[in-house]
């Protein structure tokens, strides 16, 4: 393996990381704060249980997909459920087990935070000419395809050496 292409590219995705984040994520955070009082750890939370496929998830399955210890979690899923957009329930095959679901509420808790990021995004991407447009357009695409190659060889466990 070309040793100083991996480096590169390397450079190059935490720089775009890093342009991504100065030029949506932190202003979205600006305009969210002004929207809520939700964490964007509690967004991202649920996000993840509305992402499942069955709608419901349970608490160890959350803590592994989202990286917060089972005790953050439960401070964090304590807050959902005050707040009415989360709601636990024991599992029907093993009480022991408890899973956490959106509520309506939460579901359109979501959707109101989705059409405010994606008002500012259309913002900024409104600063684009449309050719412009169609380059980051087709640039995301073949960014989108290649990481998805990545995911699936490394679910597959395969190496490139």
């Amino acid at each position: 393996m070309n040793e100083a292409l991996l480096k590169t590219v390397g450079e190059q995705l935490i720089h775009l990381r890093m342009q991504v984040g100065n030029q949506f994520m932190k202003p979205i955070k600006e305009v969210e704060k002004n929207h809520n009082s939700l964490s964007p750890g509690h967004v991202h939370t649920m996000s993840w249980i509305k992402s499942t496929e069955n709608g419901s998830v349970s608490m160890k399955e959350l803590s592994a997909i989202t990286c917060v210890s089972k005790p953050n979690l439960t401070s964090l899923i304590d807050r959902l459920c005050e707040e009415g957009y989360v709601r636990r329930f024991n599992d029907e095959n093993d009480r022991r087990v408890v899973n956490v679901a959106l509520t309506r509420e939460g579901y359109q808790y979501l959707e109101g935070h989705k059409a405010r990021v994606m008002e500012f995004i259309h913002s900024r991407l409104a600063l684009l000419e449309e050719p412009e447009l169609n380059r980051l357009q087709g640039a995301l695409k073949e960014m989108s395809e290649l990481v998805d190659i990545i995911g699936e060889r490394q679910e597959n466990g395969a190496t490139c050496e």
